[in-house]
């Protein structure tokens, strides 16, 4: 009895080995899970990489770069053409004007000023007095004495200036050589008529009617020099009617008798140069 054999039954092992199916089993288990797990990560990958690819051509399709449209050199004209139609970006045709050319204007030569001196002619300048008196080969004369007045006339032959010429400006030039008494304290400035009295000075042109009467002031003091009036209207006036002559009267702004018998009187040099001073009356035409 002693010597029977124990034996012992699988309940009271603990430490059997499982069967390989057992282990098969959980082995495949992770593995699915792994493969779950990475197949996963795969798809997702491929979802964000397809959405990416996706997105940039979606934008790339709606903003296209643009394709810069060919540059047109202007035609110079002076009249703006029919629209051209030019391309865009978007592919609409939209029509341009072509440019309207500045064209440099070409300036005209300026013309170059003459110049030309008329001298006076003898036997038509001298004075002519109230009283009917006067002279045409002494001095040109205006003022006054307790008997008379007096006025100067002067004239011009137009001639010399050239036909067609476009005058600028002219210029009637006496020279005052002498005075007697206070003609200027007596009468006033010393004014200037436009007249025509024609191809001789007689008694009646002391009153003769004037084209334009006082209308510029040669001079208002006594001293002797060049007076100056600007006569150029007066002188185109009697080139436009065709009038060979251009013809003035000085007299003084108040006339009237008094003083004494040698009187006040202003003396210009007249074309004969009685006086001697060489300073004979001048008309300067500016031209061109």
């Amino acid at each position: 009895m002693d010597n029977e054999p124990v034996f012992r039954t699988e309940e009271s092992t603990e430490n059997v080995s499982q069967p390989p199916e057992a282990s098969v089993k959980k082995f495949s288990s992770k593995s699915k899970l792994i493969i779950l797990i990475a197949g996963f990560v795969v798809l997702m990958l491929l979802i964000g990489g397809g959405s990416y690819f996706l997105g940039k051509r979606s934008n790339s399709s709606e903003n296209p770069s643009p394709t810069p449209a060919p540059t047109q050199t202007p035609e110079p004209t002076e009249i703006i053409s029919s629209p051209t139609p030019t391309a865009t970006a978007s592919g609409s045709i939209t029509p341009t004007k072509k440019l309207l050319s500045t064209k440099t204007p070409t300036s005209s030569p300026t013309p170059i000023p003459k110049s030309k001196i008329l001298s006076s002619s003898t036997s038509l300048d001298g004075f002519r007095s109230s009283n009917n008196g006067g002279n045409a080969t002494l001095e040109i004369r205006a003022g006054r004495n307790v008997n008379l007045v007096t006025r100067g006339f002067v004239s011009f032959d137009l001639s010399d200036i050239p036909s067609g010429a476009t005058i600028t400006e002219a210029s009637l030039r006496l020279y005052q050589a002498k005075i007697i008494g206070n003609p200027y304290g007596a009468g006033g400035s010393l004014k200037v008529d436009h007249l025509t009295y024609g191809d001789s000075l007689d008694n009646e042109d002391y009153g003769a009617a004037a084209l334009s009467s006082s209308f510029i002031t040669l001079t208002n003091n006594a001293s002797i020099e060049w007076k100056d009036a600007v006569v150029t209207d007066r002188v185109k006036d009697d080139i436009a009617n065709g009038r060979s002559r251009s013809q003035f009267r000085i007299h003084f702004q108040t006339e009237n008798t008094g003083g004494d018998v040698t009187g006040d009187f202003a003396y210009f040099e007249a074309a004969e140069n009685n006086m001697a001073t060489g300073n004979t009356p001048q008309l300067v035409i500016k031209y061109y």
